[in-house]
């Protein structure tokens, strides 16, 4: 947490994803953040409009179009201080994206891979619509679940136990399964 001194508050850390679609420029925002420090602040800038929805990111003097994009999903973000502990700093909803807005991103207001490639759609597969299932097949396998429960075996099956026990060959130190005596 850092302190504003201008007004003797506790200023809490805000997490969030910046998104840069130019690698380039990716690049030097990068360097510039790692190399320069506490002199980067003034050379990177972002500033929204009144609609809290896009705004500008300004990087040495030059305007580039930010947008706010939802995540798929709620992202949680950690801290570490000694490389060993965890501890969970915030919940991140959505993504500050840097170049032009895809057509079906800006019409859906959600970025449409979240944060990594895996979740791609991810929206579409988690909240499917439920398989339809006929209710007649699901009260035979209902039934066939509470034979099985009961010790019985479903019409036209048999349940044959074998007992196995595990084995080691001395000759070759091999295992092996073998009928139980």
């Amino acid at each position: 947490m850092a302190t504003n001194k201008k007004h003797n508050r506790f200023v809490a850390e805000e997490p969030y994803i910046l998104r840069i679609r130019d690698p380039e420029l990716a690049q030097q925002i990068r360097s510039t953040l790692q190399n320069e420090g506490e002199a980067a602040k003034r050379k990177l800038e972002i500033i929204f409009d009144d609609s809290n929805v896009a705004g500008v990111l300004r990087f040495e003097g030059t305007d580039y179009q930010l947008t706010i994009l939802n995540l798929p999903t709620i992202a949680e973000c950690y801290k570490t201080y000694d490389d060993v502990n965890l501890v969970k700093t915030g919940d991140i909803g959505q993504v500050l994206v840097v170049g032009p807005c895809l057509e079906e991103e800006c019409r859906v207001g959600e970025i449409i891979d979240g944060v990594t490639p895996p979740m791609r759609n991810a929206r579409e597969r988690v909240f499917r619509k439920p398989i339809d299932v006929p209710k007649e097949m699901v009260a035979q396998v209902e039934s066939q679940i509470l034979d099985i429960l009961n010790g019985g075996a479903p019409q036209n099956y048999k349940f044959i136990d074998h007992e196995e026990v595990w084995q080691i060959n001395p000759a070759t130190g091999k295992g092996f399964w073998a009928p139980a005596k």
